[in-house]
């Protein structure tokens, strides 16, 4: 096999193990997060109210305590890929006992803290577009996590709401 081939064979390999891991789903939300920092700095259709920056600064730190709680929880299981890792283990404990998906609860939080922050319209509105976007993105991860841990789905009884407890 020559060199450029051997290279194509590789690159197609990673590309496939991307792909199969849900990276198209990293991808995308890569995409939005970066838009709505990008967006909220182009002050195109800007709002403001007493007290915004104050709001938009506990949003972001809350994101970050919940954020870092998650992370915490999950240990050696965190992965940006909505596939489980290989050698994972299922999660129930901390901000798990209360949500299935607390990460994308705070990105969703701190996202419409920054977009709060930059007071523009659009910016808030792809922020607040992440809820649906992570639901959908939960629906593809939670497919894989009961192939996974068939206990999952007693969980899914267990833990109703997938971000906001007693809401979503």
């Amino acid at each position: 096999m020559s060199r450029e081939a051997h290279r194509r064979s590789v690159t197609s390999r990673a590309m496939d193990g991307f792909v199969e891991r849900g990276g198209l789903w990293v991808s995308a939300q890569a995409v939005l997060l970066v838009a709505i920092v990008w967006i909220g700095r182009l002050d195109l259709m800007t709002f403001s109210f007493d007290g915004q920056q104050a709001v938009g600064w506990t949003l972001i730190g809350l994101a970050v305590v919940i954020g870092v709680a998650a992370s915490r929880s999950l240990g050696g299981n965190l992965t940006p890929y909505p596939k489980p890792v290989v050698a994972g283990t299922m999660v129930e404990h901390g901000l798990y006992r209360v949500v299935r998906h607390p990460i994308y609860s705070a990105v969703i939080v701190g996202m419409i803290g920054i977009a709060l922050r930059g007071g523009d319209w659009i910016s808030l509105a792809l922020a607040v577009g992440l809820v649906p976007f992570f639901y959908a993105k939960s629906t593809f991860e939670e497919r894989h996590l009961v192939e996974c841990y068939p206990s999952y789905v007693e969980y899914q009884r267990r833990v109703p709401k997938r971000m906001v407890p007693g809401i979503l």
